[in-house]
């Protein structure tokens, strides 16, 4: 079988796509937020603004790019892809194949394999239906929201000039890419769980707010929350620690400065 048309390879690059998504997102939203909410670190980040500038700009660029190539109808690897591959290689999902990746490797079947695959999911039909409708439902928000800006300022110069590159970006809403971030993550746990485990190819809810999962007491271990926890730390350390006034004098000019809500692009921005 072709490389692009296996499921497993297919899924295992769906994968590195949809985390590298939304750690660049949730990586820079971060920051954005715990800016706004704390006058003290605002004043912190001002310090390095050229830094931090750079830091939005290539996060919300890395994650426009990446966007891309999931849903990009030409690759030989995108979200369409994934499905046709799904759909291609139903023998995957049988019982005997799964009876397979739970045996990994043991000659003789453990005690529990039966009942297991007795529980276990196979898929149908309608299943690959229910899930190119929620693909679809994303490919619309993604066309009109990133699209625009991802194909005609990030990956090719079409537009230039403050007011025609923020008319491409104000096509969306944060929210639209938080959305997307956190689906594509669903879509990878529920395929990757019909594969490993046999479970029901179900899409669950994903907390996507960023002020939520920021002004959270914990964050969880999906690439999203962690990036997030991550960045957390950072800036708490960054807003405690001692100055250096040193290296403030060192690095002191008239640069450009961070604004308590600003945009990841400097040159453009998504609606609130």
């Amino acid at each position: 079988m072709a490389g692009h048309r296996d499921f497993a390879g297919q899924l295992e690059n769906f994968r590195r796509e949809a985390e590298a998504v939304a750690q660049y997102v949730y990586a820079d939203m971060s920051v954005q937020h715990a800016a706004s909410k704390s006058r003290k670190l605002l004043n912190r980040l001002n310090r390095t603004p050229g830094f931090w500038l750079v830091h939005g700009a290539a996060c919300q660029a890395a994650a426009y790019v990446a966007l891309g190539r999931v849903f990009d109808k030409t690759s030989k690897y995108n979200i369409g892809a994934l499905l046709d591959a799904y759909e291609a290689s139903q023998a995957t999902f049988s019982r005997s194949a799964l009876a397979t990746r739970k045996r990994d490797g043991q000659l003789a079947d453990p005690s529990w394999l039966p009942d297991y695959l007795d529980r276990a999911y196979y898929p149908t039909k309608s299943d690959a239906q229910y899930l190119r409708r929620r693909v679809e439902t994303y490919r619309a928000i993604f066309d009109r929201a990133i699209k625009p800006a991802r194909n005609k300022y990030l990956a090719h110069r079409e537009r230039v000039g403050h007011v025609p590159v923020q008319a491409l970006f104000s096509r969306g809403m944060v929210r639209d890419i938080w959305r997307l971030s956190t689906f594509l993550l669903a879509l990878h746990e529920a395929l990757w769980q019909l594969f490993h485990n046999g479970r029901k190819p179900v899409l669950r809810k994903v907390r996507y707010s960023v002020k939520t999962i920021y002004d959270s007491e914990s964050q969880g271990t999906s690439p999203h929350e962690y990036i997030t926890g991550q960045t957390k730390k950072l800036l708490k350390f960054l807003a405690s620690a001692t100055p250096n006034n040193t290296l403030e004098r060192a690095v002191r000019h008239r640069g450009p400065r961070l604004a308590a809500a600003r945009s990841s692009v400097p040159a453009a921005q998504l609606n609130r």
